[in-house]
């Protein structure tokens, strides 16, 4: 791994991957990849048939040249509990083969769970399976065949198992099972390109953020470490030219949904850090887009887990060098700075990090109404996850209050 001149011996366990189809033109096989004897399919659609009208009606049309019935189920927003349960109880007792999802996050969470819910009991209720609640119990892992069509490059969620739901209270809770992920993932950078730049930005920020905790997360491995760096290297040379100077480059957006792609897999392998820790506790409490609260945080939370790990040098020198390495050999791909020069790449990779939240325009915190006076919930309910190192409360505030 990245700093060390020995192989570690880390034990590590790797699950599967959906079938891939990756591509620019690859929507053109939805078709093709449907299991023998499909007949009838539900599509959780999100803004995609609007944005992608010609893409969608020859979709559409190789699916009615084949004898398929298609129904549909518009998600415009994040999933909730009641948007699931109403739309299996409309189609629990139709005979589906088939759950295909074509959007953004949102889109794959809520094909995910309607999937899973179509083949439990009429009256049941999602509720039941989201982890932390009261009535929480174990989902059995049956689905409905399920296809993923991300139409964004940024939660990578066409890649992991778990849906993530949205129930009141403001709270998110997810529904997991190593079999929910998706059967077929179709990801075709080409129907990327009609997302408006800002879509992108925070998008890919996600993505980036994704990759980076799970490379100096406490638990990557030699095999996430190795699929971290080359998103790592293929969203910084994309990111920002596809928010900027080269929005309908198709090769550049192909290549962004490769980093978003490979973000799904080593987060679901290895976890994320303590931008993530703050996710759900802010979009649960503001109205703030999940990329948003990602791209605007990561050059802050990288700039305090950085001046923590050299704090803790002396304590816990074994772990903090690693992060430190680990840190050093991300500054050295983002800016291209001579990794023999470790305090520079992580100077750098901070500036970096910094500079591209303005560039994109990343809006701050306070934009969605967060302020001082209402902080202290958010910080309750996070926490450091998988980061390499842990930082208390009283830093966890002043990140939060430097974005704001």
């Amino acid at each position: 791994m990245a700093g060390n001149k020995e192989w570690d011996g880390v034990a590590f366990t790797f699950t599967g991957t959906p079938q891939i189809q990756f591509g620019s033109g690859m929507l053109h096989k939805l078709a093709e990849v449907l299991p023998a004897g499909t007949r009838r399919i539900l599509i959780v659609m999100g803004g995609f048939q609007q944005s992608n009208a010609d893409a969608w009606k020859m979709v559409a049309d190789s699916l009615a040249a084949a004898g398929i019935v298609t129904d549909t189920a518009h998600i415009h927003h994040e999933p909730t509990v009641e948007w699931v349960d109403d739309v299996v109880g409309r189609f629990r007792g139709i005979s589906v083969d088939a759950v295909v999802a074509i959007g953004g996050g949102s889109a794959m969470d809520a094909g995910k769970a309607v999937s899973a819910m179509l083949t439990t009991e009429p009256g049941d209720t999602v509720l039941h399976y989201l982890e932390g609640q009261p009535a929480y119990r174990p989902h059995n892992g049956s689905k409905i065949f399920f296809i993923a069509v991300p139409t964004t490059s940024g939660t990578g969620s066409e890649m992991t198992k778990n849906a993530v739901i949205s129930i009141k209270g403001g709270f998110k809770r997810s529904l997991r099972h190593d079999r929910f992920i998706p059967d077929v993932a179709i990801v075709d950078g080409r129907i990327t390109m009609s997302c408006p730049a800002s879509v992108k930005a925070a998008s890919g920020l996600d993505a980036l953020t994704q990759l980076i905790e799970s490379y100096v997360s406490t638990k990557a491995s030699p095999m996430t470490d190795a699929l971290a760096l080359s998103g790592i290297e293929a969203a910084i040379r994309s990111l920002l030219p596809i928010c900027t100077t080269a929005g309908q480059d198709e090769r550049l957006h192909e290549q962004m949904a490769y980093a978003s792609m490979m973000s799904g897999i080593t987060l679901a392998h290895a976890g994320l850090g303590l931008v993530h820790g703050f996710a759900a506790p802010l979009g649960g409490s503001f109205p703030i887009p999940h990329g948003v609260i990602c791209g605007t945080l990561l050059a802050e939370v990288t700039k305090r887990n950085i001046e923590q790990l050299r704090a803790d040098e002396g304590a816990a020198a074994g772990v903090a060098a690693r992060g430190l390495a680990k840190y050093a050999a991300v500054g050295a791909l983002v800016t291209g700075h001579p990794k023999e020069d470790a305090a520079g790449c992580l100077e750098r990779l901070v500036e970096t990090l910094e500079a591209w939240t303005e560039t994109l325009q990343i809006p701050r915190l306070g934009a969605y109404g967060v302020t001082a006076d209402n902080l202290d919930a958010v910080i309750a309910a996070s926490n450091n996850k998988q980061s390499p190192v842990q930082l208390d409360k009283a830093v966890m505030r002043e990140i939060l209050l430097a974005r704001i």
